[in-house]
């Protein structure tokens, strides 16, 4: 569904925002909006505090108890203020892994999404979008902004939000020599042919150019799990943190994830709230400055995590994980 051409936009800003200082920056928000029609609307954030939000007019009201008839305009920045919460709690769970910061989460669902992220530290930018195919339009959209931010008013390197579009991506569905390190979980159905199926599916997603990592799970246990992290290629970057302590770390952070879910569906049900029957969120992306954390949902209580260590393979890497998630939903589980 597109959205409606005729929409314009308005912008509401906080008395300690002055266009003397920070017009530059307005005035590049307020030019994402008009030309992303995806985008419902748009705030922006010095150390937590809101400093304005670009918004389209009209819209549909915002699907909360908290908000009363009158103050549309300022409750529109709420999505993006309990997103930026929910960032700052798992850019701290994310920081001992030793690949950067959280620059950009992304979360969705069938219904719209939302996206976060950092222009630099102390300065965050949030996006609401509520139309179904809204996401990668706004994705796009935040990722160029928050670059032109960072490179024409904060004369800062461009970090690649999203990865680069131009970088070689793994051939899917050819399997690479030692192929990945599978392991089972706890979840795992005790039948032979069941899993020779997924170790197969393993062997062709997994791999050393992007998804180099993924992690099945059923009800919140691990049924199967795969890494190329022994790989020689890879050995540059485990000289801070070891594999082992890596493999740890996301297996640690599956579990941690049950708590920040709760939030980050709060924040997404204000203008994308869950279908009956489905899972709440679709999609969780965590990019951070070396590479990305994913959560792809197959159904209520079947999720799988991906991650890849490469900043310029974050878009293909997903890609990977969203095949590997389509592939193992196709397998029916034998019977208990």
């Amino acid at each position: 569904m597109a959205a409606p051409a005729h929409r314009r936009t308005d912008t509401l800003k906080e008395s300690h925002w002055a266009d003397k200082r920070h017009g530059r920056i307005t005035a590049l928000c307020e030019e994402e909006v008009a030309r992303t029609p995806q985008i419902r609307s748009l705030s922006h954030y010095s150390n937590g505090i809101l400093d304005f939000t670009v918004f389209r007019v009209p819209r549909a009201p915002l699907s909360s108890l908290v908000t009363e008839l009158g103050d549309e305009d300022e409750s529109e920045a709420l999505p993006g203020s309990r997103l930026l919460l929910c960032a700052q709690d798992l850019g701290t769970v994310l920081r001992p892994l030793g690949t950067g910061e959280l620059m950009r989460t992304v979360v969705a669902n069938t219904r719209g999404g939302l996206w976060g992220g950092r222009a630099r530290p102390g300065e965050f930018l949030a996006a609401v979008t509520d139309l179904p195919d809204g996401v990668p339009a706004m994705d796009a959209a935040m990722n160029r902004l928050v670059t032109r931010i960072r490179t024409e008013v904060h004369s800062l390197p461009d970090e690649l939000p999203g990865g680069d579009a131009e970088a070689k991506a793994h051939r899917r569905g050819a399997a690479e020599p030692d192929g990945p390190h599978v392991d089972f979980g706890t979840a795992a159905e005790p039948d032979v042919g069941y899993e020779e199926r997924l170790r197969s599916l393993w062997h062709t997603h997994v791999n050393t150019t992007d998804l180099q990592y993924a992690g099945y799970y059923r009800d919140w246990a691990l049924v199967c799990v795969g890494d190329v992290f022994d790989a020689h290629e890879l050995g540059p970057r485990f000289i801070d943190v070891s594999v082992r302590t890596r493999r740890t770390a996301y297996r640690d952070l599956s579990r941690s994830l049950r708590g920040h879910l709760v939030r980050l569906t709060d924040a997404l049900a204000l203008v994308a709230p869950p279908v009956p029957g489905h899972a709440p969120v679709d999609r969780l992306v965590l990019d951070v400055q070396e590479g990305a954390v994913y959560v792809h949902w197959t159904s209520v209580g079947a999720f799988l995590l991906g991650v890849t260590l490469d900043q310029r393979q974050v878009d293909h890497a997903e890609r990977g994980l969203a095949a590997l998630a389509r592939a193992v939903g196709g397998i029916v589980p034998p019977p208990r």
